[in-house]
């Protein structure tokens, strides 16, 4: 384990009308802010989705197309006022999961091609290529969207 020995400093100090003094927070974000409701709301979807597939299912790696389609339709459903299942949750779920699997490829922990979305014309030619190679992996077939 590593050892600690020094607290981090930005040199810049608060100080209070107590006297008290503390390293700026700035930058730091205000996790206070963060309603409670609507995460114990989704800490629940990421209980049904354990129970459903496991609990860390999701880090194993999906395309981040799969994300993003479903993430859209559960908008949609949020504004078609359905209530079948928790659509809000679901929304924030595949959001966190989306920006998670983007980071878990830009540090390497998951492959490149899981990125599947097309922002420009160049994501569109590796997107096609990366089809291309999966085909000639599957015998000219490319795999479903889930495998």
């Amino acid at each position: 384990m590593a050892e600690f020995n020094e607290v981090k400093d930005s040199g810049q100090r608060q100080e209070f009308v107590t006297g008290s003094k503390r390293d700026l927070q700035d930058g730091k974000g205000y996790p206070t802010l963060i309603p409670t409701y609507p995460l114990r709301r989704l800490s629940r979807h990421y209980e049904n989705g354990a129970k459903k597939y496991g609990k860390h299912n999701w880090t194993l790696g999906q395309p981040l197309s799969r994300y993003m389609d479903s993430l859209i339709r559960h908008v949609w459903a949020v504004l078609e006022g359905l209530d079948d299942e928790d659509h809000e949750s679901a929304v924030i779920w595949n959001m966190i999961s989306f920006m998670m699997t983007k980071k878990y490829i830009e540090e390497g922990q998951l492959p490149s091609d899981l990125d599947d979305m097309v922002y420009t014309v160049e994501d569109a030619k590796r997107v096609i290529e990366n089809e291309r190679r999966k085909r000639e992996v599957h015998n000219g077939e490319l795999p479903n969207k889930d495998g």
